[in-house]
């Protein structure tokens, strides 16, 4: 399965803390892993969400591919997705 990083998701990548950012990635990474513990977005087809501490990355699955759509802190990420996705 092939991981995708929205050019979005990457900018917010590059805004948080170095060290925040090392443990984001590595979870992308491991996005492929069918044990890890996603949980769906309700009202979204195909998206769901990992909590990375107090970050959570949005993605959404489809048969080929994982596309990371939104990377961020807990406290804005849903307000985000909801003004992207209307």
């Amino acid at each position: 399965m092939k991981i995708i990083i929205s050019p979005r998701a990457k900018k917010q990548l590059k805004s948080i803390g170095r060290a925040a950012q090392v443990i984001l990635v590595k979870k992308i990474g491991e996005l492929t892993i069918f044990q890890i513990k996603e949980e769906k977005l309700s009202g979204y087809r195909n998206m769901y969400r990992v909590r990375v501490g107090n970050f959570r990355i949005v993605y959404r699955k489809t048969t080929n591919e994982i596309v990371v759509i939104q990377v961020g802190h807990r406290r804005e990420i849903y307000r985000l997705l909801r003004g992207l996705l209307k």
